[in-house]
């Protein structure tokens, strides 16, 4: 590799790039914080551990430069029992992990691209375990879609290695965002690019309460498409399938891998849940060019499914290119609802917008999944309440979390304070049998005038009156995606299904 004059030195230092300065600076810090210090009070019922996953670059580029999506997997984890509050904080020792870390250095090179790698890494397990955490029967797995679980000690967050369900898992991939149907217990996740290049192919994964891998179905879409997410209802599987295409071709050129081209068709395919489903798979084709970010939720009402998402005119321009216009701009993700009546025979679906206000990073009471749902929780940010935060590598900071009611047709907002930027929300029932909505919202809130990091416990149905508790981080940790709340024996019965 030839190092060009501006770059810095591999190992070195970090470039002068957004993704590596200020608030989004690494942090690379492993380490431990008994009794953090609490503004408020501790809800009494509110036993157990929050775990969130994190893109916290080990070393500088490969390449000199790189994307906000490829730093590797740190864990922050705050377990609370008896009204005190712990930190943990640990990379997770991927294959790559370890490789670099022998080498003290960069050994893997641009996003998802092995051509850019280093030859002695040829070949080698390139996952990060960056996005997202998933609980399964006692078990604690660190997850990212180009790469299969890896399993962590939920105590100790030790790596204890790549899970594949007892050889079950033959595919090389595995989603960041499985679903989990809280009648049943089943996990139901899937993998895209299964082996591990461009391809249309996306593998279906049915998961018993017990961990065991009982069956894989496979379906092929129009193209090889970026599938971050999906949805479940109680008796069908909905992917939205978007432009942000994946060409091999240009992979090996040196290109992204991923790029939009809005030129492609947004497509919606509906699946049976029931074994075979993917043989009676349905195809619907959108009225407008999108792609879908996260979801929220899917329900049935008599023949008509409803998908409940945040869908966006382009692709994540922050981190791939327009093939067919370099100066596009990412578009703001709103929240929508898609009905299809499948009763009907007709390629065509409803949408409606749920609420006009922009947001990303969507959560529900997971208690009342696969059905109608009242209270929608999302990040964003909202002028009337403070002003918008600096451009930051993930697009623009949220300034507060929202609350949509559903049935009041009512938004309320936490607005986090001048210069802090709160992350994905957490929903935790106070009880077992307490109603839809009523609980506590985690959410990870960074505090970019103090370069720290807090903690914020809210009212889920009452966000506007201001933290129940901080939880307040002497140091700040690294930006983050994706967690979950884990209860413990002393509180495991607030995530027990509420008594139908």
């Amino acid at each position: 590799m030839t190092i060009a004059p501006d770059m810095p030195a591999p190992g070195r230092r970090f470039p002068e790039q957004l993704i590596y300065n200020g608030y989004s600076a690494p942090v690379r810090i492993e380490g431990d914080v008994l009794d953090l210090e609490v503004d408020g009070t501790i809800p009494p019922e509110l036993e157990g551990t929050y775990y969130r996953n994190s893109a916290d670059p080990r070393y500088p580029p490969r390449l000199g430069k790189d994307i906000f999506l490829n730093g590797d997997g740190m864990i922050h984890m705050v377990r609370i029992e008896n009204g005190h509050a712990d930190l943990k904080t640990r990379y997770v020792r991927t294959p790559k992990w370890k490789a670099e870390r022998a080498a003290r250095r960069a050994m893997f090179g641009a996003y998802r691209n092995p051509f850019t790698d280093d030859p002695q890494v040829e070949g080698m397990d390139r996952g990060t375990a960056n996005t997202s955490v998933w609980w399964n029967n006692g078990k604690l797995y660190a997850l990212k879609e180009d790469s299969r679980p890896t399993r962590l000690d939920p105590d100790t967050l030790e790596t204890l290695g790549s899970h594949d369900f007892d050889g079950r898992l033959t595919s090389k991939t595995f989603t960041a965002h499985p679903k989990i149907d809280p009648r049943t217990g089943e996990t139901v996740a899937y993998g895209y690019n299964v082996d591990g290049v461009a391809s249309p192919v996306i593998e279906l994964y049915f998961i018993d309460p017990d961990g065991t891998l009982t069956r894989t179905e496979q379906f092929e879409a129009p193209y090889p498409s970026m599938v971050h997410d999906f949805m479940l209802s109680e008796n069908y599987i909905a992917f939205t399938i978007c432009p942000m295409v994946c060409d091999w071709d240009r992979v090996k050129a040196g290109e992204p891998f991923f790029h939009w081209n809005g030129t492609l068709p947004t497509k919606v395919a509906v699946i049976p849940r029931a074994p075979g489903g993917t043989g009676s798979i349905r195809w619907f084709t959108s009225p407008v060019t999108g792609m879908e970010t996260h979801t929220f939720n899917a329900w049935e009402e008599g023949s008509t499914l409803h998908l409940e998402h945040f869908f966006t005119g382009t692709g994540w321009l922050s981190q791939f290119p327009d093939v067919n216009d370099p100066a596009n701009r990412e578009q703001p993700p709103f929240a929508y609802r898609w009905s299809f009546d499948l009763a009907s025979n007709e390629d065509r679906f409803e949408s409606v917008k749920l609420f006009p206000q922009v947001g990303e990073m969507p959560m529900i009471d997971h208690r009342y999944a696969t059905k109608k749902t009242r209270h929608f929780w999302f990040g964003t940010s909202n002028p009337a309440l403070g002003p918008m935060l600096p451009l930051g590598p993930k697009g623009p900071p949220f300034t507060c979390i929202g609350h949509w009611d559903a049935q009041a047709d009512k938004l309320d907002f936490f607005y986090a304070g001048p210069d802090s930027a709160p992350e994905e929300p957490v929903f935790v029932p106070k009880s077992a049998d307490a109603g839809q909505g009523d609980g506590w919202l985690l959410t990870i809130v960074g505090r970019r005038a103090e370069n720290r990091t807090d903690l914020v416990i809210l009212d889920a149905l009452n966000l506007s009156a201001g933290p129940v508790a901080t939880l307040r981080f002497p140091a700040r940790v690294h930006e983050g995606f994706h967690g979950i709340w884990v209860p413990s024996a002393a509180g495991e019965e607030a995530a027990l299904l509420a008594a139908e």
